[in-house]
């Protein structure tokens, strides 16, 4: 039967069974209704982040202004029914991009649930609840950038946002215009807030307005100390998921009413008395991660054998404690850098690790080969600047037999080191920083891993654009990256989780995660 010969409504189910979005591009070309169908059906556009971006004037020879002004007749002719709308980069000091902005939100208005307004500039306090007034079905919102602190126009009104349950702010040092929305937003739910000066901070969550009760989700990053009195005034009995960055140290009692904590990540001044509180009150935990400022030993470590439901424990700073007495039996991803105790031996009381990391210790090869013998369940192996490692170290990778994915950040094995990657079942294998692989080496591991489904070589000299390009001919199905510092993020490797970068503050080669937009 013609598609044309149903009724538009059948119609309609059947193009909404469409879900690749180059697919669904594709077929609004067909005609006017179809691209009517497919540009407005929430159900489609719900999965889709409508993002306007200052980069497009790129990809012509036309200015911002005309890029904008096209743009709004785009709009002003198809009304589309967006309903996560992201502005990225704009710079709304021009005029045209702020009437832009404008024009969207009222055409979207009834559809919008989530806005970012991602490093944008140029919008003052009274434009942004002009904004936020027009959604009132508004559920998630972003804010990263600058926002003009002015006193409010007649017109303007700040009315309460009772929709709102995802709320992020990194609107610069203005104390005000945090509160503004702490003030206004009385059943959020997840609150995320970034500010380097500290002019808001945790107290202001609780004295401003009783929030604490319904909160389940706050993560607070600042470079301000605190004292034990702020901290005494800090009440979140209900929350589950806690992420918290200070300068300083923290005051033990917070967590000791945090019951109901399944995920924790903490970056300040650790001590056994912050670990002791934690595995104390906190016994629900699933995911634990603990970032000290310094090196510091723990002498409570032992304690975490009371997070029985333990299932990711991630530990950096945290330089010597003792592994004696400590079992995990839901562990699945563990992660420990700057280690100066052996753990070796540890590995084998899991039997449900499935990922292990580790960064910057001084592994030798006996450990290693402990490892690969100890954990032969880990489906996931990352080893980043562990200078003494050599080829020798993985004699027994073969042993674990459920690996897919091997990641050598820093680790110079020699250009024969295909000889020991015998693991049938690997599926990804990345090398950065790695001068000794040579093209025989590419060509060795294709022979022995036809299977491979990504394959990344990052800062990786001594190999030739002809190695990497006969690589692709010899594993056609595998994405075979070749990168360099400084070359852009390929869009392979959008989705991945674990990309790293050396940070300057440490250069020993603490590695953090700079995902999605940078590739260092």
């Amino acid at each position: 039967m013609n598609l044309e010969e149903l009724p538009p409504e059948i119609v309609w189910i059947i193009l909404d069974k469409i879900t690749e979005l180059s697919d669904r591009k594709n077929a609004s070309l067909v005609c006017k209704s179809w691209n009517s169908m497919l540009l407005n059906s929430s159900k489609s556009l719900r999965n889709v982040n409508f993002r306007i971006c200052s980069k497009i004037n790129n990809f012509g020879l036309i200015g911002p202004d005309e890029v904008f002004d096209q743009m709004c007749d785009v709009m002003f002719k198809s009304k589309r029914n967006y309903v996560h709308l992201e502005f990225f980069h704009i710079n709304f000091e021009q005029s045209l991009a702020r009437e832009f902005l404008f024009l969207t939100i009222m055409i979207c208005c009834d559809s919008i649930e989530s806005l970012r307004l991602t490093n944008c500039h140029g919008l003052c306090r009274n434009e942004l609840w002009q904004i936020l007034q027009l959604l009132p079905g508004l559920q998630s919102l972003v804010i990263s950038g600058g926002i003009h602190f002015d006193e409010l126009n007649k017109d303007t009104q700040i009315h309460k946002l009772r929709n709102l349950k995802c709320l992020t702010l990194d609107v610069g040092d203005d104390c005000r215009l945090y509160v503004d929305f702490i003030s206004n937003t009385p059943n959020l739910k997840r609150f995320k807030v970034r500010t380097i000066y500290g002019c808001a901070d945790l107290r202001d969550i609780t004295t401003i307005r009783n929030l604490s009760h319904q909160l389940d989700t706050i993560s607070f990053i600042t470079n301000r100390c605190y004292n034990m009195s702020e901290f005494s005034e800090m009440h979140f009995s209900n929350l589950t998921n806690l992420e918290l960055k200070v300068s300083g140290a923290v005051w033990p009692q917070l967590f000791r009413q945090m019951q109901m904590l399944r995920e924790l990540k903490l970056e300040a001044n650790i001590d056994d008395e912050v670990i002791a509180a934690i595995c104390s009150a906190s016994v629900r935990l699933r995911k634990l991660s603990l970032t000290c400022s310094g090196l510091v030993e723990c002498k409570k470590f032992n304690m975490l054998n009371r997070l029985e439901a333990l299932e990711s424990l991630h530990m950096r700073g945290i330089h010597k404690f003792s592994w004696r007495h400590v079992s995990f039996t839901k562990l699945r991803h563990l992660h420990i850098d700057n280690v100066g105790t052996d753990f070796t031996n540890f590995l084998k009381e899991i039997n449900s690790l499935r990922s292990f990391e580790l960064h910057d210790a001084k592994l030798k090869n006996e450990q290693l080969i402990k490892i690969t013998l100890n954990a032969p369940t880990v489906e996931r192996l990352e080893l980043a600047f562990c200078t003494k490692v050599s080829d020798r170290g993985f004699k027994h990778i073969a042993d674990m037999i459920n690996l897919t994915e091997l990641r050598l950040w820093g680790i110079q094995v020699s250009k024969n080191i295909n000889d020991r990657l015998a693991c049938q079942r690997l599926k990804k294998i990345i090398f950065y920083f790695n001068d000794n692989i040579e093209d025989s080496t590419l060509h060795a591991i294709a022979q022995k891993l036809p299977s491979l489904d990504l394959f990344v070589l990052y800062d990786c000299y001594g190999i030739s654009f002809q190695g990497v390009a006969n690589l692709r001919k010899e594993l056609p199905n595998c994405n075979v990256l070749e990168l360099y510092r400084g070359d852009e993020l390929p869009p392979a490797l959008t989705a991945e989780e674990h990309i790293y970068y050396r940070n300057a503050e440490y250069p020993n080669g603490v590695l953090k995660q700079e995902l999605p937009f940078h590739w260092y």
